[in-house]
């Protein structure tokens, strides 16, 4: 039913400024732009590896992007799962009860999609999407190769577990527990879905989020020191719980987008 992570989606106020640094400071491709007027939106996509982002500027206050913004502000916005078969995939999440914002597959910026309602997992948007094409390149001239995880944040792991495994048949590859923390690893394709909820389970429902994404780099020393002297406020490379060694990027130059990057070599 899924095979991968297709997209993650980002709503931001001025999509110019999101691509200054995805485009231009990381070197990522744009292969699509355009404005979609049912969504009252501006949207570029931006290949990373096989996967992509998809920037999201709201062009009329109407727009469900921007209600995103008032509510929440700029940044991570959804998660979207690719699928083979868009129509097949919602027909089971909807004769499985699960809440839809697109009862039927509709033509979008990425594909044949549909979302489900918030309410389906605890408040973070998820999404199926048959793309157009289902190629996979390799990204050029960038020190980036793929998305290697995206977090989503959950108040109750065990309940988000059960979600993923009813809706879309994933499993965890990985649990663990550190401090007040538990973790969930599911993999249904090159990219990490990582999902993280408190050890109690107590969070308050309807929080959940995409609270960040991890992209691989080879030679993070290099692409520390060269976002640093652009002017990015960029960390120091540490060890990664996942192991290699991780930085990161603070919100506030990346449109809200907590990024990390990570390297295995």
């Amino acid at each position: 039913m899924i095979s991968d992570v297709h997209h993650v989606g980002i709503a931001v106020r001025d999509i110019q400024a999101a691509l200054a640094f995805y485009r231009d400071a990381l070197r990522l491709p744009v292969v699509k732009e355009g404005t979609v007027e049912a969504r009252g939106v501006r949207a570029s996509l931006v290949r990373v590896g096989g996967s992509y982002l998809e920037i999201v500027q709201p062009a009329r206050d109407d727009s469900p992007f921007a209600q995103h913004i008032a509510e929440r502000g700029e940044g991570l916005h959804h998660l979207a799962f690719r699928t083979h078969d868009a129509a097949g995939a919602v027909a089971r999440l909807r004769e499985a009860g699960v809440a839809l914002q697109d009862l039927e597959p509709r033509e979008g910026f990425t594909g044949r999609l549909s979302y489900l309602a918030a309410e389906a997992f605890d408040g973070a948007l998820l999404e199926v999407v048959q793309p157009e094409s289902d190629e996979a390149e390799a990204v050029e001239g960038s020190s980036i190769t793929r998305i290697d995880h995206v977090v989503v944040s959950v108040p109750d792991l065990n309940a988000a577990c059960d979600r993923l495994a009813g809706y879309f048949g994933l499993e965890p590859k990985r649990r663990l527990e550190r401090g007040p923390r538990r973790f969930a690893f599911f993999r249904p394709g090159d990219v990490i879905v990582e999902v993280i909820g408190p050890a109690d389970g107590a969070g308050k429902p309807g929080t959940a989020r995409i609270a960040g994404i991890a992209f691989e780099v080879a030679g993070i020393d290099a692409v520390t020191d060269r976002l640093r002297a652009e002017g990015f406020p960029v960390g120091t490379p540490h060890p990664a719980l996942q192991g290699g060694r991780i930085v990161s990027v603070h919100a506030s130059a990346t449109c809200g987008v907590p990024v990390a990057f990570i390297d295995f070599s």
